[in-house]
């Protein structure tokens, strides 16, 4: 996973209200047994244990989740992205690693990689390999980042539809599927804050999303309370509590947590 090395970014993810008043500054440093992991890395905290909420929520609404169409033959449709409602950092570092990952998920099946990559490398030669390499000089460069996922998620989903069409099923049956899942996926984020809240996440806001910028350092606006720290590298992940005080402070997250496990942070975040 390749990740875009951008200046200091920071970004804020809300569900519900606005951060309350009394939120302090907190930095948090990030290590990796190599050093600072690299700027661009989404860094996001939590105002409830996700980890440990978060497997049960899913698996018992996975019971519920939508079955991709699928014509006679054994054809299996290809998932579309998502569509960008609330743009995340997160989107951006998942979306410039999406070849990689489509051509890892899909290395049994060479037919599908040798006839789609062409393809999605033409996508990302149009529109930059990354959100820098399209919106260099442009002052806000979280409002240019998110415009490179959406015309990149766009471009990308016209190839999946072209390619499950040539398989038998139709546009049209991937859009039905697509409002069933995003009803699903709704209905999950609502059993997801009510979960939160119940295991003493902040009412008004789930979770903080910011970037690592020089240092490895990401910035943020906490309420004071206990939060969970997570990272996802192109190697390493990290996830560890932190106590916030009515002061704010500098919180180092040492190269000891760095772990191999890949974490599924845009399903903690709703996505």
């Amino acid at each position: 996973m390749r990740i875009a090395k951008l200046s200091s970014l920071v970004a804020a993810a809300w569900l519900g209200l606005a951060a309350s008043a009394s939120a302090v500054p907190v930095q948090v440093k990030v290590m990796s047994p190599q050093g600072p992991i690299a700027p661009g890395v989404p860094v996001v905290v939590f105002s409830y244990d996700v980890d440990k909420v978060f497997p049960s929520v899913q698996q018992r609404m996975d019971r519920h989740r939508p079955v991709p169409p699928a014509p006679p033959g054994g054809f299996r449709p290809l998932p579309l992205l998502k569509p960008v409602k609330n743009f995340y950092l997160l989107q951006a570092s998942e979306l410039e690693a999406y070849r990689e990952t489509f051509a890892d998920i899909h290395r049994g099946d060479p037919d599908t990689t040798k006839e789609l990559l062409p393809l999605f490398n033409h996508v990302y030669k149009k529109h930059g390999e990354r959100p820098s390499d399209s919106i260099r000089g442009i002052v806000n460069t979280e409002d240019g980042r998110e415009l490179w996922v959406r015309k990149v998620m766009a471009d990308i989903n016209n190839v999946i539809n072209a390619y499950n069409a040539r398989n038998g099923v139709g546009e049209a049956t991937m859009s039905k599927y697509q409002e069933r899942y995003a009803k699903w996926l709704g209905k999950r984020n609502e059993v997801l804050r009510f979960e939160a809240e119940r295991n003493g996440g902040n009412p008004t806001l789930n979770f903080v999303e910011s970037v690592a910028g020089d240092g490895g350092i990401a910035a943020f606006d906490l309420p004071p309370g206990n939060w969970y720290i997570a990272a996802q590298s192109e190697t390493y992940s990290w996830y560890r509590p932190m106590r916030v005080t009515n002061v704010g402070g500098k919180v180092t997250v040492p190269p000891t947590d760095a772990s191999r496990r890949r974490l599924p942070m845009l399903d903690w975040v709703g996505l």
